[in-house]
């Protein structure tokens, strides 16, 4: 059966509306600054201690601010977060271009979890609503991975730009072009058409009673835990490459501008494949693959020598650079549409939430040193990973033959 459509949506409109898109998730995360912000910190006298808190105060800003702005986005519509978002990461980043003290650096955290507390629902749920309106709803799988391309080409090529900024101006320089390309994304919002819900009826359904129901369903809830175990996995050596390079001697900004720009190469095209590996192999198989690959390899990186390292870190890219296809289009083929960016935002909370709590308890554990961390986040992750799988298999498909 064929999505109905709406009147007013047509197939120009719908095709305006997508490169827009396109062209926000290419400016959406374009952190020029984001592979030298250790290196920075560090210069200015934060220990690895105080990076740790830095992060968990950027964590724990998106867990006060995740729900909150959700539910905003179904009230409100979709187009003033996504204008909003890069506004407020731009204000962030402005904080700590000119202002070189922790404290200083805390506030910009807590700007930019704010602003991507903002950002975690709203242009997935424009997309969705965009195509289902036009009646090509079967076809999100396919342009959410275009999307999640876009996104990580535009904040890979923002790597190899921030790295020959910092190379030949120093670090605050990439910070600066990395405020003028946010503001790009948020100019590019201002031409979106919003795609909230216009109720004809009388009986309107309260977002969050419509979205608890959600949260109830079996899937959802799996899906919930799956997300966390996956984030932290994704979290913890992203976090942590920075101080792992700068241990071992390599940390020239160009030399580290090129390696996150190749990390992000292999990254952007993964997404794009997982409409073909959901198909030929199902999405037991994948998720599976998502969660084992990671754990694994974080493991691995507490007990090989640099070099070794780094090409782990280019198998960690193909789990980041398919995740988000995959686990997006089995939350929106589970939601109703009254309660899509709220749910959005209780998954995206309940991950953050996770995360903020075993950054600093994995710190303590593994006493401030970086390869203890790894160890025990990928010994932990791979058990945990296990239980989730199992408990999960029944809401997956697998492959038929």
């Amino acid at each position: 059966m064929v999505a109905p459509t709406i009147p007013g949506v047509n197939a120009d409109s719908t095709q305006r509306q997508l490169g827009l898109l396109r062209v926000y998730a290419a400016f959406t995360y374009p952190f020029a600054c984001v592979p030298f912000l250790y290196f920075y910190f560090a210069d200015h006298g934060v220990t690895l201690q105080q990076y740790g808190w830095l992060i968990a105060i950027y964590y724990w800003t998106m867990v006060t601010a995740e729900v909150p702005t959700g539910v905003l986005a179904d009230r409100f519509g979709r187009v003033v977060p996504v204008v909003l978002g890069p506004t407020v990461l731009a204000a962030g980043f402005a904080c700590m271009a000119y202002f070189d003290s922790f404290w200083a650096f805390a506030v910009g955290e807590v700007a930019m979890g704010l602003g991507h507390s903002i950002l975690s629902g709203p242009p997935t749920a424009i997309l969705f609503e965009t195509l289902r309106r036009s009646g090509r709803g079967s076809e999100y799988l396919h342009h959410e991975s275009r999307m999640h391309f876009a996104r990580l080409s535009g904040t890979g090529i923002s790597f190899l730009i921030g790295g020959i900024i910092a190379h030949f101006y120093g670090y605050r320089a990439s910070i600066v072009l990395t405020i003028g390309l946010c503001l790009v994304a948020a100019v590019t919002a201002l031409f979106l058409r919003d795609t909230k819900s216009t109720r004809t009826s009388n009986r309107r359904v309260p977002i969050l009673a419509s979205a608890m129901r959600d949260l109830r369903l079996p899937p959802v809830r799996w899906i919930l835990a799956y997300f966390i175990v996956l984030f932290c996995l994704l979290r913890y050596p992203f976090h942590f490459y920075q101080p792992f390079l700068r241990e071992n001697g390599f940390d020239q900004p160009l030399r580290i501008g090129l390696l996150f720009f190749a990390m992000n190469v292999v990254a952007a095209p993964c997404g794009r494949m997982v409409p073909w590996l959901d198909r030929r192999f199902g999405e037991r198989a994948l998720f599976w693959g998502l969660l084992v690959s990671l754990s694994l390899s974080i493991w691995a990186m507490a007990h090989v020598g640099i070099g070794f390292a780094i090409g782990l870190f280019f198998v960690q890219q193909v789990p980041f650079g398919m995740h988000w296809a995959a686990v997006q289009s089995f939350v929106n083929h589970h939601l109703r549409d009254a309660s899509r960016a709220t749910v959005l935002s209780t998954i995206s909370f309940a991950s953050r939430l996770a995360f903020a709590i075993a950054l600093p308890a994995t710190m303590w554990v593994a006493d401030q040193d970086v390869e203890g961390v790894f160890g025990l986040v990928g010994i932990g992750g791979t058990a945990i990973a296990i239980l989730v799988m199992v408990w999960g298999t029944r809401y997956l498909s697998g492959h038929d033959g």
